[in-house]
């Protein structure tokens, strides 16, 4: 099977497979078009119309700013994924927790800075199905994992509005999955330019080498989420010289592959003027089984309940690859039995 998969979809070299096996992750010029990042600027954009009125939507600039501030309470509209008075308590409780700011203590000088975080999109919006499902992305990721096929795992969306100096501390993926396995990798979407000081992406050059896993966090802390078991990622923000970090600049329609298990984060966007919006889509391969790990973040509008050591056979968990034929688009077979009303 593993020649057969390399003939119908042979669309890396095998420098960049090297690359990304040495490195953890890939960055790709040019492999979404300009019609496939428009219809994800329109998913964003309904994304953040709905915030305060989704389950799923947050505004973690304002989530930050609670935290550190001392609110005797955390308030997400009707966000319910994470358990925020619990995480607030942890952070509390975790004497090395700081607030992740690019410029600590800063006066926010722009109107309304926002870091949104919203997930699961594509059961809500066709657009994101299209590119997850259809576009070039499950062909290159099989590729580039060398996996006789590829379930879909999830969407999230991050958007860092111009003055928003929230960082996203750096995380490892795995732990936040309930998942088992070593093929999944994620590939994550620039929708506007982005370079370092508007928060692009940072990786640990190799760390998916390291073969430990962290805990997961939350984002706008480093503190490990209630009932996790790894140990505690080592403080890189306040070291980062210590660390192999490259960041990466990169337009729409460029794309970046990482690893599950590579550590990467980005800093807040310090522009006057330029809003970073992204998306990050998530493939897994054909090792990869079902583990209902302590410390994941519970995936929302779950509707088939896997137990342990399963494979991905799930509409949860779409089939996109291989298709049953190579001009078969997969994401408008996926309508209302499948999705959120």
């Amino acid at each position: 099977m593993g020649n057969l998969v390399k003939t119908i979809h042979s669309c890396l070299t095998d420098m960049e497979i090297e690359a990304y096996q040495r490195d953890g992750y890939l960055l790709i010029r040019n492999a979404l078009n300009s019609d496939e990042i428009s219809d994800l600027k329109k998913a964003v954009a309904a994304q953040i119309s709905s915030l305060n009125d989704t389950t799923t939507g947050y505004d973690f600039e304002s989530l930050a700013n609670q935290l550190w501030s001392g609110s005797d309470e955390i308030k997400a509209g009707n966000a319910d994924r994470f358990e925020l008075e619990l995480y607030k308590h942890l952070a509390e409780s975790d004497p090395d927790a700081r607030a992740l700011r690019d410029i600590p203590n800063a006066p926010i000088e722009g109107d309304n800075p926002m870091f949104f975080y919203d997930a699961a999109g594509w059961r809500k919006y066709k657009e994101i199905r299209g590119v997850a499902f259809d576009s070039k992305l499950p062909s290159i990721c099989a590729n580039l994992m060398d996996s006789s096929y590829l379930n879909f795992w999830e969407d999230t969306t991050f958007v860092k509005t111009p003055n928003t100096p929230q960082r996203t501390a750096f995380h490892q993926d795995l732990t936040y999955f309930q998942i088992k396995g070593g093929k999944c990798c994620i590939v994550w979407i620039p929708l506007d330019p982005v370079k370092k000081n508007t928060g692009a992406m940072q990786y640990i050059r190799g760390s998916h080498l390291w073969k430990t896993q962290f805990a997961p966090n939350l984002f706008i802390t480093q503190t490990p989420m209630l009932d996790a078991q790894d140990p505690k990622l080592p403080d890189i923000e306040l070291n980062p010289d210590a660390y192999d970090i490259v960041t990466i600049d990169a337009n729409p329609g460029d794309i970046i592959i990482h690893d599950v298990m590579t550590i990467h984060g980005s800093g807040g966007n310090m522009s006057n003027d330029q809003t970073r919006r992204a998306m990050s889509f998530r493939y897994c391969g054909d090792d990869i089984r079902y583990y209902d790990r302590p410390g994941a973040i519970p995936q929302p509008y779950i509707t088939d309940h896997l137990e342990d050591g399963e494979p991905l056979y799930s509409k949860d968990y779409p089939l996109v690859w291989p298709k049953p034929t190579p001009d078969m688009k997969i994401a408008p077979l996926f309508k209302n039995d499948y999705l959120v009303e």
